[in-house]
């Protein structure tokens, strides 16, 4: 559907029509992520964390390194970090020569919960061909570059 008709508005420019549908569409991928998501228990942003430290050596990484790899750069890290916490999806360790730097690991009931959460979101199809998605993603990046 066109996106005049979902918000039932015209767009003085073909700029501002774009700009609006990316945030559209983007609010649109995100509720459709967080409703299948459900299951899991977790938000969007605790997945990444998750997604973030399985990929890293030992499944370890800083708090610093995980805040600069997050899709949604939020200010409050530690508030998500906390939540994954008392979940037990992951462990805080101090550094023992410089206590500002905090590692934070994957446990293993977190290894196997982001598993779950990728294969719930390597479901959600989008009505895309790989030509077309190849043509969105370098549309997308030229718009931040």
């Amino acid at each position: 559907m066109k996106i005049e008709e979902e918000l039932k508005h015209d767009f003085a420019s073909p700029q501002q029509r774009a700009l609006t549908n990316i945030i559209f569409t983007s609010n649109w991928v995100l509720n459709r992520i967080a409703s299948a998501l459900k299951p899991t228990n977790l938000s969007l942003q605790q997945f990444n964390v998750l997604s973030i430290l399985y990929g890293q050596p030992d499944q370890t990484a800083t708090v610093n390194l995980i805040t600069e790899r997050l899709i949604d750069r939020m200010p409050n890290t530690s508030r998500l970090l906390h939540k994954l916490m008392d979940k037990k999806l992951i462990e805080k360790e101090r550094n023992s020569n410089d206590q500002r730097v905090v590692y934070v690991r994957l446990t293993p009931e977190g290894a196997i919960l982001k598993e779950q959460g990728r294969k719930i979101i390597n479901n959600i199809l989008v009505n895309l061909n790989d030509q077309e998605a190849d043509l969105l993603n370098d549309m997308l990046e030229k718009i931040r570059s």
